[in-house]
């Protein structure tokens, strides 16, 4: 236990007398280091944690959570299918999807995209996201009608209620030869994904209209599944790969996004690890500051030791100190780390508006701002860690400290 002298010892320390302003400065120094280092730590995983959190939504708020397919392209005589995926546990919406490529035309303008007839009924969680005219029609017949992304519709000058023609290249046999197929759309609605890859290059129509497009009956590629909890996904692929007939192919959004979200993982963890060496140099900064107040203060440590004080309560004074300087800039830097983490995309923003510089680019980085979300656990971890590590800095300054012989130290006083 430190006695009140003790702590008393260990703050006048640190104040600096007029000839020991440079130690008190190297000592202070170090307390800011290691305040600067943890605000780094703390902003900079909040960033990763915010990439991987905001993609994650961004990529599954279009794209399924379980994806399931036949052995062949498409899949014929798939209700059975269907009713065996919906009545599976955490399953909150099953949807049937027929998927192809088409070229888009619009006027002189072209572009190549995804078409993904869907079951407008069975696709609540796209419908969410139309920012301009509406969904998919839900009445019965065929319609056909579209909703695309908001770049895509901006790349080809689209407006809702403008017609589009889309072209596929599964052609068909004509007296001129082989022609691909094409068929006039309706563009009834604009969405946005948030994610640039969709709004880019996906569009969205219905089912019977894209079967009857591509000539498909009533095949499909196959059937999405949305989990009330995505994080089941890979419990539910296993268990839906048991129940369906052989040749079933059953994907979770973990297996298709494996290398993707495994190298922001990786990137999160050698970045904190990169960012921590500003906490290692500024407690090696400690370690020297510590031990030049010990070679200042070894005539006061003799005259203690000659008073009757023991080599634990020399240990204990150094120690308050290391752990006063640690403490500080740790506590500095989480304070502001937490703020900075907190207010990170007003700031970015603000700094955009004025510097008139693009930070994130949509179609490079996918997402068009920095995100940052604050994960209790990695700041918990990042201030215990560099406190710690503050604290075992101090142990050889102190324990050299503890060892100074007092007849040396006051032998030509």
């Amino acid at each position: 236990m430190i006695s009140r002298y003790e702590w008393m010892l260990a703050r006048r320390y640190l104040k600096s007398r007029r000839d020991e302003r440079f130690v008190s400065l190297i000592g202070w120094s170090s307390a800011i280091g290691m305040a600067v280092g943890v605000a780094a730590l703390i902003v900079v995983l909040s960033v990763m944690y915010g990439f991987d959190v905001e993609l994650k939504d961004r990529i599954l708020g279009f794209s399924s959570h379980v994806d399931v397919q036949g052995p062949e392209d498409t899949l014929d005589h798939w209700r059975s299918w269907l009713d065996s995926s919906e009545s599976q546990a955490g399953v909150v919406e099953a949807s049937p999807y027929l998927s192809t490529q088409v070229l888009a035309n619009h006027g002189t303008a072209n572009s190549g995209a995804i078409l993904k007839g869907v079951l407008p009924q069975r696709e609540h969680h796209i419908a969410s996201h139309i920012t301009e005219g509406r969904f998919l029609s839900m009445q019965p017949g065929v319609h056909f009608e579209l909703v695309m992304g908001k770049d895509l519709a901006r790349k080809l000058g689209l407006e809702v209620g403008d017609q589009l023609r889309l072209i596929s290249p599964a052609g068909g046999i004509s007296p001129a030869g082989m022609t691909p197929r094409m068929r006039a759309f309706r563009l009834v609605g604009i969405f946005e994904s948030g994610f640039y890859e969709y709004d880019v290059g996906m569009i969205l129509a219905p089912l019977n209209a894209v079967q009857r497009l591509e000539r498909a009956g009533d095949r499909i590629t196959g059937i999405e599944l949305m989990l009330k909890d995505r994080e089941q996904a890979q419990q539910v692929a296993m268990h839906l790969r048991h129940i369906l007939p052989e040749g079933a192919w059953v994907t979770s959004w973990q297996m298709r996004n494996h290398s993707f979200f495994q190298a922001l993982e990786m990137e999160r963890v050698v970045m904190g690890i990169i960012l921590s060496l500003i906490v290692l140099v500024a407690v090696f900064n400690m370690i020297s500051s510590l031990v030049m107040v010990v070679m200042e203060r070894r005539k006061e440590i003799a005259i203690l030791k000659t008073l009757g004080a023991t080599h634990a309560s020399v240990m204990r004074v150094f120690l308050s100190m290391g752990a006063l300087l640690s403490g500080l800039g740790t506590l500095l830097g989480a304070v502001f780390g937490l703020l900075l983490a907190w207010k990170l995309d007003v700031i970015l923003a603000t700094f955009e508006r004025l510097t008139h510089i693009k930070i994130l680019s949509k179609d490079v980085y996918y997402i068009d701002h920095v995100p940052s979300i604050i994960e209790p656990a990695s700041v918990v971890i990042i201030v215990g860690f560099s406190f710690m590590l503050g604290i075992a800095a101090t142990f050889y300054p102190a324990w050299r400290a503890s060892h100074v012989p007092p007849a040396e130290a006051l032998r030509y006083e």
